[in-house]
Formats: structure tokens, C-alpha cells, sequence
């Protein structure tokens, strides 16, 4: 019984001693983060943009509309590879227009979009050409 009870008081203080031991680099409140997309100048009318940071694997999305995105839910500050999709269908829009966003805008490996997102609020503008 008392190895036991030593091993549940081991256990808890290890447990206690790791509390607080995370990352210390990552704030505590995500970063807002809102843009506006461009093709050739004129304002993306949908698609989605994606954003993939390959050194901490966080990554965000956004759905784009008249050219303008929001991201919800914020984002961890950070340089992430900025890749726009075509709209994914959905039941409200089954049949999204055909998009003439570029293939090479369309993989986090193909596209030559970045972004550097700081804490509190950024703006992000996405220049997309044919």
C-alpha cells in the first residue's frame, strides 16, 4: 500500500512540475487577421485562402467573397505560406463558378505567397497574377 500511495504522490508532483512548461513563445491570444485578394487587380469574386506555417505546422483558413476574407478564430502569430483555392462546393453553392485563380497560387509548394502575421491585428493583401 505504500508504494502505491508513493507512486500517486510521484506521479502528481511530475505532473505538477510540467504544468506550465509549454512553449513560452506562443502568445496567449491569437492574432486577427483580415485581407483582401486580388487577380490581375480586380477583386477575387470566391475561393478560399489557406495559410501553413512549416515551421510550427499552425495553419488557418478563410473563405474569400468580393475579394475579402476574414479569418475566424484568429491566428498564431508567425511566417506562413499563403496558398487560394478554388471554392469548395457546398449546399448552398453546389456549383461554384469556375475559378481562374493560377495553379501555381494553389499549394502551399507551388506558391510564392507569404505572410508574416503578428500579434493584435493585420491586414493581408494577396496580389494574384494570371
Amino acid at each position: 500500500m505504500k508504494s502505491s500511495g508513493l507512486t500517486w504522490f510521484a506521479s502528481s508532483l511530475c505532473l505538477l512540475a510540467t504544468i506550465g512548461c509549454g512553449d513560452s513563445s506562443r502568445p496567449t491570444a491569437p492574432s486577427t487577421v483580415r485581407g483582401v485578394v486580388t487577380l490581375d487587380g480586380q477583386a477575387l469574386p470566391e475561393g478560399v485562402v489557406n495559410f501553413v506555417s512549416s515551421s510550427t505546422g499552425d495553419a488557418a483558413i478563410a473563405k474569400v467573397a468580393d475579394g475579402k476574407f476574414v479569418v475566424t478564430g484568429g491566428m498564431v502569430p508567425g511566417t506562413y505560406k499563403v496558398s487560394v483555392t478554388p471554392p469548395t462546393p457546398t449546399p448552398e453553392n453546389p456549383m461554384p463558378a469556375v475559378s481562374k485563380v493560377p495553379e501555381k497560387y494553389r499549394a502551399p509548394e507551388t506558391t510564392d505567397l507569404s505572410s508574416t502575421i503578428k500579434g493584435g491585428t493585420n491586414e493581408v493583401k494577396l496580389d494574384l497574377k494570371s
